[in-house]
C-alpha cells in the first residue's frame, strides 16, 4: 500500500473550550476540502490533559449525525483525506511542542444492510497502522497500537519516560471516556 499523497490545505477555524470538567480541555477544529470526493471535512484535534491531541475527522455533510464518525462517503480519495488529517501533526507540534496524538479507527456503519463493525482491528485502523508510520517517522514518536480496541497512539519522545506516559494516557482516556466502545 502506497500513500504517495499530497493532502490538501488545513484551514484553522476555531480553538473550542470544552467545559465539561474531563481531562478534555479544549479542541482545535480545521477544515478541508477534497476536489475529488466534493466534499468538505471537518477535522477535530481535542487536547487532553497530559498533554495529547485526539484526532478526529468526518465529511461535514454527515456533521448532525450521532455516527458521524463511522459513515462512509465511498467517493474515495481516501489518501489525500487520511494525509491532509496528519498533515495537522506538525502544525500543532509548532505551538505544543511536547504534544502526543491518538486515534480511534471508528466502526463502519453500513446503515443499508444494517450491519455494524466490529470493535476490533477495524478497517480504519488497519488503514492508520499502514499510513501513519509512512507519514510520521520514529524519530519525534514511539508508534503503538492497540489492535482490541482500533487505537494508535503516537508518544512524544521529549515527554521523557514513554512507558509511564502511555499509562498515564490510557488511564485518562479510559476515565474520561467510558463510553469510548459504545455506539
Amino acid at each position: 500500500m502506497t500513500f504517495q499523497y499530497p493532502g490538501y490545505p488545513l484551514v484553522f477555524i476555531q480553538k473550542q473550550p470544552c467545559r465539561d470538567a474531563s481531562a478534555h480541555l479544549f479542541t482545535l477544529i480545521y477544515k478541508f476540502y477534497s476536489p475529488i470526493t466534493k466534499l468538505k471535512y471537518i477535522l477535530r484535534a481535542d487536547y487532553h490533559e497530559h498533554d495529547i491531541f485526539g484526532i478526529k475527522f468526518y465529511a461535514s455533510c454527515h456533521k448532525k449525525s450521532e455516527h458521524k464518525y463511522s459513515k462512509i462517503t465511498n467517493k474515495g480519495d481516501v489518501g489525500n483525506i487520511l494525509i491532509s488529517c496528519l498533515n495537522v501533526i506538525p502544525i500543532i507540534l509548532k505551538d505544543y511542542p511536547d504534544s502526543s496524538f491518538g486515534f480511534i479507527g471508528a466502526r463502519t456503519i453500513d446503515f443499508a444492510s444494517k450491519t455494524v463493525e466490529d470493535y476490533k482491528n477495524t478497517q480504519r485502523f488497519r488503514v492508520y497502522k499502514e499510513v501513519v508510520p509512512y507519514k510520521i517517522g520514529p524519530k519525534t514518536f514511539e508508534h503503538i497500537e492497540y489492535a482490541d480496541i482500533s487505537g494508535y497512539l503516537l508518544i512524544n519522545r521529549n515527554s521523557g519516560n514513554i512507558d509511564k506516559k502511555e499509562r498515564n494516557l490510557i488511564n485518562m482516556f479510559t476515565l474520561t471516556y467510558q463510553d469510548l466502545l459504545d455506539i
